[in-house]
């Protein structure tokens, strides 16, 4: 199995605190119910951005379980379809990737998960909230509501499931950048070499023994005689 560096385990961490907030605001406000599963099945991909599935997994399983006292458990009708189908798509995209499943057959298996998922929903929401015909604006929508799921929702499916596609690949972008923004020892890390020493203010430059040594080696470079002959005579 993949080792989980420290940045991996933030990552998960994060991802499972930031859907637990939105899944919570979704699910006790009642205009913010779609964007909830939306912005939270999008945090849940950030483990997948490194190939952690495992740690997709746990965070999803920690979101839905955190989500219960804020709500989830009083309204669970609203808490469920992201139980059974929004956290959980982004972890079956990403293994319809690795494994390289036929794209169409695993959309149309999908759009069947959706669409059962969200005929569970109705049941479990008029079964809970007591939704009766006569509470709609039209009586025939209470009779014809699943059918309405599996035409609009097949439909509606197909447009959700492209969109996610791509908020996954803006995610893992997202994340690689972060990930070598976090690595150091890197070019731009390396401390520039310190500029050469300025000699031309020593005084005592030309009495030292690098200073004498080059210019007895420039002497004899250049035919004369060196510096100790010099001095002999």
């Amino acid at each position: 199995m993949k080792k989980l560096s420290s940045f991996s385990l933030a990552l998960a961490a994060v991802a499972c605190a930031l859907a637990t907030i939105f899944l919570a605001l979704g699910i006790n406000v009642p205009f913010l119910l779609a964007s909830g599963y939306l912005f939270g099945s999008i945090f849940l991909m950030l483990p997948l951005a490194k190939d952690l599935r495992l740690g997709a997994l746990l965070a999803y399983v920690a979101t839905c379980l955190l989500a219960l006292p804020f709500g989830g458990l009083a309204q669970f009708y609203k808490l469920f379809p992201f139980i059974v189908f929004f956290g959980l798509h982004p972890l079956v995209n990403s293994l319809q990737e690795k494994f390289h499943w036929n794209r169409w057959v695993a959309l149309a298996v999908k759009d069947v998960w959706f669409i059962g998922a969200m005929c569970a929903s109705w049941a479990l929401f008029c079964a809970m909230a007591g939704i009766r015909p006569d509470a709609l604006p039209f009586d025939w929508l209470y009779d014809w509501a699943y059918l309405l799921i599996a035409v609009g929702g097949g439909i509606l499916f197909v447009a959700y499931d492209w969109l996610m596609r791509r908020c996954q690949r803006l995610v893992n972008y997202t994340v690689s950048r972060l990930g070598r923004g976090g690595k150091k020892g890197g070019p731009k890390d390396r401390p520039s070499p310190p500029p050469p020493a300025d000699r031309s203010d020593d005084v005592f430059a030309e009495l030292s023994p690098a200073s004498g040594g080059s210019d007895g080696r420039e002497d004899e470079k250049n035919g004369g005689e060196p510096q100790g002959e010099k001095a002999k005579k």
